[in-house]
């Protein structure tokens, strides 16, 4: 019972600290030294009534280090991530010698779709010439920093009618904006 009594004032104060910082200094300490991409996401420090308040309000703004640098739909890079993925996939799990053969037709649906304070991603939607003969849409996103360590940019896809552990359903609608 101390224990939490303690870690709750240690959030209360962290979070007053982090809310009540002039956007400037929080900028500072961080090391941004007011860089551009950053300058509009900080909030007003004028403006305190208008800013969400409480321990948690920080969270709401997107991290400032995130440079809006998304590969292009048509990159080589993510398709043959995709590819790859998709082989791997398909003979692990499924014992299946389906492969991704090549892909057309890749096409961009949207950018950034829920506003500028989330992750950069980059929907897109492509065909795909399976190995059985077959063609079948792929959806896919395109995230900054969402890698394995988020060292670089990451990669979300669904093949239509393929899906088979349903982690994108209904009809892979989970993978599109």
């Amino acid at each position: 019972m101390r224990m939490l009594a303690r870690l709750a004032s240690f959030i209360a104060v962290a979070g007053a600290s982090v809310v009540l910082a002039p956007a400037a200094e929080a900028q500072n300490a961080r090391g941004l030294n007011g860089s551009t991409f950053t300058t509009s996401r900080i909030p007003d420090p004028d403006n305190l009534a208008a800013q969400p308040q409480g321990p948690f309000a920080a969270l709401i703004f997107r991290d400032p280090r995130f440079q809006d640098r998304l590969l292009p739909c048509d990159a080589t890079q993510p398709l043959e991530q995709i590819r790859a993925r998709f082989e791997q996939k398909e003979r692990r799990f499924w014992n299946s010698s389906l492969t991704i053969v090549g892909f057309d037709r890749v096409a961009l649906r949207s950018t950034n779709p829920w506003g500028q304070n989330n992750i950069p991603r980059r929907y897109c939607a492509a065909r795909a010439h399976l190995s059985d003969g077959r063609v079948r849409n792929v959806d896919y996103a395109i995230m900054e920093d969402q890698s394995l360590a988020g060292f670089t940019w990451g990669v979300e896809w669904c093949v239509n009618g393929l899906d088979r552990g349903r982690s994108f359903d209904p009809a892979c609608r989970m993978a599109r904006p």
